[in-house]
């Protein structure tokens, strides 16, 4: 209820006065110690360690419907990740069927966790002989038949002859190309999409194959979605170095397969091979980061892989999302893994607020914040901050989004900001609770769970207490 009501209020946005007579008050607020004084409320917060789910971050289940109980899972997931074959989304030419997304879509978003895909055009795990649709083939496209068992250690798959198509050949980019743009038309902006992998080339989408085209093909391929999805966001893979140059000059986050794996923590940033990508190591700064752990836990141990150094290797590259294809682990090495969900992307704390005890109705509210973002990444979708006062029966009495603060730009470390709220003239005087929140956009209600000790109700924070006169 306390949320609803806080929608209700922030959907009218007050414009934010002027902020010169915040000078004085900083001032007594440099002055002033952890007590609270005669005039001013100074109170700090404990982090805590708990886990739970915020939008934007921390761990992708890779099933495509929820299970049919109601449990979490092992993890509070925030994202729901699956990958399609051509043919499932276009069995006839130009008769599209979007239900498997859809579907996975509307069932996902009951529980607050939005989804992401990939199309791929070869699949080395496929039941039959097609992943692209028969009638690309039959419409001319070249291609190229392949038999692989599996195609990679973990799984048998089937030793099968399956056809990938000549990625060159003008029908694939023809036709190819119409099916993203139908895609894009159908999905892009969807709030429940929370990124697409740019796939579309090679085995799986992950742009690795034996029949490799010449860049200014490949440039083409990245072209179908940059230039068809303008707001859902886009992730490309990092198998072809020259590919992700391109993709991440358009804005492009990053998906990583293989962690775990010793060659592949190698053959990352600073090696030979990714020393043509530039920017790589600063992406993370625009655009999410998506890892993918190589494979289950036993089998890294039946390699010998070191799982710790695995986890400081996610660490250290601002990971925001991780694909949990681990399998199933010790209890101490899950604890582990609960440790690294927290921190990936973004962990907001709130460490300390500064207000004035008392305020006079018509007046202006000066509240001093300092934040830490103690993840190893950031948010890459705006969700405003909002103050307000809380009244005697719950009711929020008055609030204010503060627009000129920007939560996208709190990277990994500390920011303090100066927040305001104007006090209605008409507001009844009495005792109040100040509340915290940040706000979903699409939904204009609280969405951001804070790793502090503050109680709140769906996500609104009850800061502290002011009295209004």
């Amino acid at each position: 209820m306390q949320a609803q009501r806080l929608t209700a209020v922030v959907s009218k946005r007050i414009e934010i006065l002027h902020r010169a007579s915040w000078f004085f008050t900083f001032l007594i607020l440099a002055g002033t110690s952890a007590a609270a004084s005669a005039d001013l409320i100074v109170k700090q917060f404990k982090e805590t360690d708990e886990t739970f789910r915020n939008p934007g971050q921390g761990w992708m289940t890779m099933q495509q419907m929820p299970p049919k109980d109601a449990g979490e899972g092992r993890f509070p997931y925030s994202l729901a990740y699956f990958r399609l074959n051509w043919l499932e989304i276009e069995p006839e030419e130009g008769k599209y069927n979007w239900h498997a997304i859809d579907n996975s879509i509307n069932a996902w978003a009951k529980r607050g966790v939005h989804v992401s895909f990939r199309i791929m055009t070869a699949n080395a795990h496929s039941s039959g002989y097609y992943c692209s649709p028969k009638w690309l083939f039959d419409a001319g496209c070249k291609s190229f038949d392949y038999a692989e068992k599996g195609a990679d250690a973990m799984k048998a798959g089937s030793t099968i002859t399956r056809i990938e198509p000549d990625y060159a050949d003008p029908i694939y980019l023809q036709k190819h190309g119409q099916t993203i743009a139908a895609l894009a038309k159908h999905f892009d902006g969807n709030p429940n999409i929370e990124f697409i992998d740019i796939g579309s080339y090679g085995i799986w989408g992950e742009w690795h194959t034996e029949h490799e085209v010449p860049i200014s093909v490949r440039k083409q391929i990245i072209d179908m979605y940059t230039g068809s999805f303008h707001k859902t966001r886009l992730v490309s893979m990092t198998d072809d170095a020259e590919a992700l140059n391109y993709a991440l000059s358009k804005g492009t986050g990053i998906r990583r397969d293989g962690v775990g794996s010793p060659w592949h923590e190698a053959s990352w940033i600073g090696s030979k091979k990714y020393s043509i990508v530039h920017g790589l190591a600063d992406q993370w700064k625009i655009a999410p980061v998506v890892f993918e752990w190589y494979g289950p836990y036993d089998y890294m141990q039946q390699q010998k892989w070191n799982f710790d150094k695995a986890i400081a290797f996610i660490k250290a590259n601002h990971v925001t999302y991780i694909n949990d294809n681990i399998g199933q682990l010790p209890p101490d090495q899950l604890a582990k893994l609960q440790q690294l969900g927290n921190v990936a992307g973004y962990r907001l704390v709130l460490r300390e607020i500064s207000h004035e005890e008392k305020i006079a109705r018509g007046g202006t509210l000066n509240v001093a914040m300092k934040w830490a973002n103690v993840g190893v990444g950031k948010l890459y979708r705006r969700h405003p901050l909002v103050i307000c006062l809380i009244d005697a029966n719950g009711a929020v009495a008055c609030q204010q989004e503060q627009c000129e603060i920007d939560t996208t730009q709190w990277l990994p470390g500390k920011a303090e900001v100066t927040a305001t709220l104007q006090i209605p003239a008409t507001l009844k005087p009495g005792l109040y609770t100040l509340g915290v929140a940040l706000i979903d956009p699409d939904t204009q209600t609280p969405a951001i769970r804070l790793a502090i000790d503050a109680p709140q109700t769906e996500r609104l924070y009850r800061v502290g207490e002011l009295r209004v006169e």
